[in-house]
C-alpha cells in the first residue's frame, strides 16, 4: 500500500493510519546533566567579566604616573633609609713607600738568668717553690720567663704582674711585664709598665726604644717621636732607631724630617736589603718638593 491511501483498492474498506513520524529539534537529541549546564554557566560568566574588564582597562585613561608605578628591583627611598646598604670600602691610599719597613722591634724578654733546657720540668719545678713561697718575687718572675718560652704568655704576665707588684722597684720585673704585655698588644699596659722600667733605668737604650715602640704601636705617633729621638740619643749609631723614627714621623704627617731620618738610616746601613727600593721612594719624593723641603 502506498503511503496516503485511506482505502482497500480491491474492497475499498478503511485501512488504519499510523501516527505520522514527528522530527525532533536537534539540540534535544543532546542529554546534558543538570550539574554540567551550571559549570557551563559559571565559566561563560567569568569569560564575560573578564572580557568586560580588559576593555575598561584599556578605554580608562592613565592620569599620572603615581597612580600606577613601574615595578623596579632598586630599594626605593623609604627602603634605603632603614635599610643600610653594606658598607664599601674605600681603596687603600698608598703613600708610594715601598712595603719594607715595619721592623719587629719587639725584642726578647730581659731574662736575669739563661733559658732552661727544659721549660716544661723547669715549670714543674717552679711551681712547686713558688707553692712553699708564694710571695718570692724572683720565682715569680723566672716562672713567667719559662712560661714565655713556652708561648703561655697570659699566664706569664699574671707572673710578672704579680712580681713587679711584690717589688715595684725591680727593673726586670717591670721590663718583663711590659714586654709580655707587647706580646699581647695590651698597648696601655706595655706603656705604662715600660715608663716604670725607665723611671728605674733611665739610661737603658733597650727600654726607652720598646717605649717608643709601644706608643708607635698604640698609635700615638706624636708621643712616639720624642721617645724614639731619645733612643737614638742613647744609640745614634743603631740604624734601626733612625728606621722607627723616620716611620712614625711619616704617619705624623711630617714627611721632610721622615725623609731626612730615611736618609741617616741610608748612612748607616748601606748594605740594607730594601736600599734601592728606599732610595727610589726618596728620589720620587724629592722631585715633587722645593729644595727647602728636602
Amino acid at each position: 500500500m502506498k503511503a496516503g491511501r485511506g482505502h482497500c483498492l480491491r474492497c475499498f474498506e478503511t485501512l488504519p493510519v499510523d501516527a505520522p513520524e514527528v522530527s525532533q529539534p536537534w539540540f534535544r537529541s543532546l542529554q546534558v546533566s543538570q550539574g554540567a549546564m551550571l559549570i557551563a554557566g559559571v565559566v561563560l560568566t567569568l569569560a564575560a567579566l573578564l572580557f568586560a574588564a580588559v576593555i575598561w582597562e584599556r578605554a580608562a585613561p592613565v592620569e599620572d604616573d603615581v597612580a600606577r608605578p613601574a615595578l623596579s628591583t632598586s630599594k626605593t627611598a623609604e627602603q634605603k633609609a632603614t635599610v643600610p646598604d653594606a658598607p664599601v670600602e674605600a681603596p687603600a691610599a698608598s703613600s708610594g713607600r715601598p712595603p719594607i719597613l715595619e721592623p719587629g722591634f719587639v725584642r726578647a724578654p730581659r731574662a736575669e738568668s739563661a733559658p732552661a733546657a727544659d721549660p716544661a720540668a723547669a715549670r714543674t719545678a717552679l711551681e712547686k717553690t713558688l707553692a712553699q713561697r708564694p710571695d718570692d718575687a724572683d720565682t715569680l718572675n723566672k716562672l713567667g720567663q719559662v712560661m714565655v718560652s713556652l708561648g703561655q704568655i697570659d699566664e706569664a704576665m699574671a707572673r710578672f704582674e704579680r712580681a713587679a707588684t711584690i717589688a715595684p722597684d725591680k727593673w726586670a720585673y717591670q721590663f718583663n711585664l711590659a714586654h709580655a704585655a707587647s706580646q699581647l698588644l695590651l698597648w696601655d699596659h706595655a706603656v705604662a709598665a715600660y715608663r716604670r722600667a725607665k723611671a728605674l733605668q733611665p739610661g737603658d737604650h733597650a727600654t726607652q726604644f720598646d717605649l717608643a715602640l709601644a706608643l708607635h704601636k698604640k698609635g700615638d705617633e706624636a708621643a712616639a717621636v720624642p721617645e724614639f729621638e731619645k733612643a737614638i740619643a742613647l744609640a745614634p749609631s743603631d740604624p734601626k732607631g733612625h728606621l722607627a723614627l723616620a716611620i712614625t714621623l711619616e704617619r705624623a704627617g711630617r714627611m721632610p724630617d721622615a725623609m731626612r731620618s730615611y736618609r741617616r738610616f741610608l748612612e748607616l746601613e748601606p748594605g740594607s736589603p730594601d736600599a734601592e727600593k728606599l732610595k727610589a721612594y726618596l728620589d720620587s719624593f724629592n722631585a715633587g718638593q722645593p729644595a727647602a723641603n728636602r
